[in-house]
């Protein structure tokens, strides 16, 4: 039976479901004489809760609609949380199927059926276990920021972790995917008789939701085996993938102890990876949900390709922590500044990949709420601006936030909050101020240490020429949650020295995957089927240089600030970082000792 991606299920000559519609007499509903726009979905499976949100493609150009600009327009949207499992301090599950069952109540709140493609973006490194038969998973997901694995990690050598750096551009760590399917393995017994068995599937949130809702008929209306997939973005952090290559590594594989018959088929990050939808208004089961699925991103890269982010331009995330990514083309760029090397996405089968750099600050809007919830100087966060703009500056004040130590580049786990330079004259407004320009500055220290990186890389010869232009490293895009506070986004821009660009739409993450959908879609010939020989969406109209950032609305913070102004502020955060180092000797003893 042919795979879903086999050229033997002849995908240019297959209807797609509109046009099965149409055909069926139902053109005034479902033809093109009424739906103008094809449709897309993006399912955003994040880490507290699950997005739908429905898209129309713009610029299709029917012949009453030439001048439109290809784009994608949000148009219904429906979000439901999930339970945050805590079986022990630092241990943190999701529940599969719950997950899924909101993925199919946001389905049908937005109208999912008789959509032409589906996106998906998902929280990475978080890990499901399932049976190949009965398609249960086998234990909750252990999710990306669980810390249970932090004795596996310990095992290895300092040989061994070199190795694994060099082929992922990772270090061994409890937030990646292999170490804790090793935990799993080692720890959940039906785990091991599903491995025992030959029926064990492991997979991040990606291969889950295909696996699980992914549609299983040929162009035959053959019913199609289950399909397990993940893109070369979520691939990128299980430590087990080559970033060479684009491949699992039997060397990693055998030092994780993992069989890759358990594990995902790699596929491009916009493809069609799913069958093909049966014609919903005749299926005999009405509530079954099968997505066409042609676009999978990983939760951050999907971020980047909403900013339509291309060779040398940056992102930076603003949500509970900070994460900052910086499209580097086709070159692999190696980090001496402790720097994530990742693969930014590869949009298409015969595309080639394009790669990033990516930091992480622990803590961003985090500290925001610590100052709500346990010091509680405001009730409400929004306060925390309207306070901040009483002043001009932190009257000396410098907060550094490292409640349980700092992230990339300094990667200290000894390290403790502090807040310096009190006097009498500090208020309130100074600590919320201090507050905002920490993330400003934690997110600058990250921001340039890929600039020094991508400067090092460049000057060695390195770096490969992939584009006619090298994107605008003078600007940075924006999203998150916290990127809708003015202020916040003003100070980054004075202490970066560099302007910085707010989307209209800040849902960037859910943006991208659409975008990877319309792509794949594209690839596949599935405009075809709508009577248009035009070609919307192709990569270029993602990332050519006229579309750069194209979002209307934008909104625009130039750094006010002079270069005296900025040397004497990042003194200030230096100094203050210092001093946060080795406090965990007595954090860690007093906080025991209250126990």
């Amino acid at each position: 039976m042919a795979s879903p991606d086999s050229d033997a299920d002849a995908d240019d000559r297959r209807p797609h479901a509109l046009d099965t519609f149409t055909r069926r007499g139902v053109t005034m509903m479902f033809g093109p004489k009424v739906l103008t726009h094809p449709i897309l979905l993006a399912i955003d499976q994040g880490t507290t809760s699950t997005r739908v949100i429905k898209y129309e493609l713009l610029g299709f150009h029917y012949k009453e609609r030439d001048g439109e600009r290809k784009d994608l327009r949000p148009i219904q949207s429906a979000q439901h949380p999930h339970k945050q499992i805590h079986p022990k301090p630092g241990w943190v599950e999701h529940d599969p199927e719950e997950i899924i069952e909101n993925i199919k109540k946001c389905y049908r709140e937005v109208g999912g059926a008789f959509t032409m493609a589906v996106g998906i973006t998902n929280q990475r490194e978080t890990i499901v276990a399932w049976d190949s038969e009965t398609m249960k998973p086998l234990h909750n997901a252990i999710v990306w920021c669980d810390a249970r694995t932090a004795e596996i990690v310990s095992r290895f050598s300092e040989k061994e972790k070199h190795m694994v750096f060099q082929k992922t551009g990772m270090p061994i760590s409890t937030y990646f995917s292999a170490t804790k399917m090793r935990w799993l393995l080692e720890n959940s017994k039906d785990v091991q008789k599903a491995a025992a068995r030959g029926t064990l599937r492991f997979g991040t949130m990606d291969s889950w939701i295909v696996t699980k809702l992914g549609a299983r008929r040929d162009s035959n209306n053959q019913e199609l085996p289950n399909v397990h997939v993940t893109d070369v973005t979520n691939a990128s952090r299980y430590l087990l993938m080559n970033i060479e290559t684009l491949e699992w590594d039997d060397d990693l594989l055998n030092l994780f102890g993992i069989k890759k018959e358990w594990l995902p088929r790699i596929v491009s990050s916009a493809e069609r990876v799913s069958g093909w939808a049966g014609n919903p208004s005749v299926t005999k089961d009405k509530e079954k949900i099968e997505l066409e699925v042609y676009g999978i991103l990983g939760d951050q890269h999907a971020s980047a390709l909403g900013h339509r982010l291309r060779e040398g331009d940056s992102k930076n995330t603003y949500g509970t922590g900070c994460f900052a990514m910086r499209n580097t083309g086709k070159t692999i760029t190696r980090s001496k500044r402790g720097i994530l090397t990742t693969v930014c996405w590869k949009l298409g089968k015969d595309e080639e990949a394009e790669y990033a750099l990516e930091g992480a600050v622990a803590v961003g809007g985090e500290c925001i709420r610590w100052l709500r919830d346990e010091m509680e100087l405001v009730s409400d966060a929004n306060e925390v601006e309207e306070c901040a703009k009483t002043v001009t500056d932190t009257g000396g004040v410098t907060f550094v936030p490292a409640f349980g130590g700092l992230f990339a580049p300094h990667w200290r786990d000894d390290s403790r909050g502090v807040i310096v330079g009190l006097t009498r004259y500090a208020k309130k407004a100074h600590i919320c101020r201090a507050a905002l320009e920490a993330i400003a500055y934690q997110s600058m220290e990250v921001l340039e240490a890929m600039e020094l990186d991508c400067e090092e890389n460049s000057k060695s010869k390195k770096r490969k020429k992939t584009s006619s232009s090298d994107g605008d490293a003078k600007l940075l895009s924006v999203d998150g949650g916290a990127s809708v506070n003015d202020t916040l986004m003003q100070i980054q821009a004075d202490v970066l020295g560099k302007s910085v660009r707010r989307p209209a739409n800040i849902e960037t993450t859910a943006y991208g995957a659409a975008l990877a959908a319309a792509i794949g879609a594209y690839k596949r010939g599935v405009y075809s089927w709508y009577g248009n020989s035009k070609e919307p969406m192709t990569v270029r109209d993602v990332l050519g240089e006229d579309n750069q950032n194209a979002n209307d609305g934008s909104k625009l913070f130039e750094s006010k600030s002079t270069k005296e102004e900025r040397a004497k502020g990042r003194s200030r955060w230096e100094d203050a970082l210092q001093r946060t180092y080795g406090l965990d000797t007595y954090c860690d003893k007093e906080q025991s000792y209250n126990m």
